[in-house]
């Protein structure tokens, strides 16, 4: 998959801040001051799935960009 093919959704109520996204996707995903994660933007679609699977509660889902079809989980 491309550049920006996948829209990442991290929901913040079930993120418990971990950073293992940004830990094993940092190309993916960051941790804000708050050691909130955003994901960035026009990541790989390789590197996203790759830190939403390290995710230990489920907090991330990603998207298909273009149809918004769930792809992950």
């Amino acid at each position: 998959m491309k550049p920006g093919s996948l829209r990442a959704v991290i929901d913040r109520r079930r993120c418990v801040g971990t950073s293992n996204c940004a830990e094993e996707a940092p190309d993916a995903f960051e941790m804000d001051e708050a050691c909130v994660p955003h994901d960035v933007p026009g990541a790989d679609a390789a590197a996203l799935l790759v830190g939403a699977q390290a995710c230990p509660v489920g907090a991330i889902t990603l998207f298909d960009a273009a149809t918004g079809r769930q792809v992950y989980p």
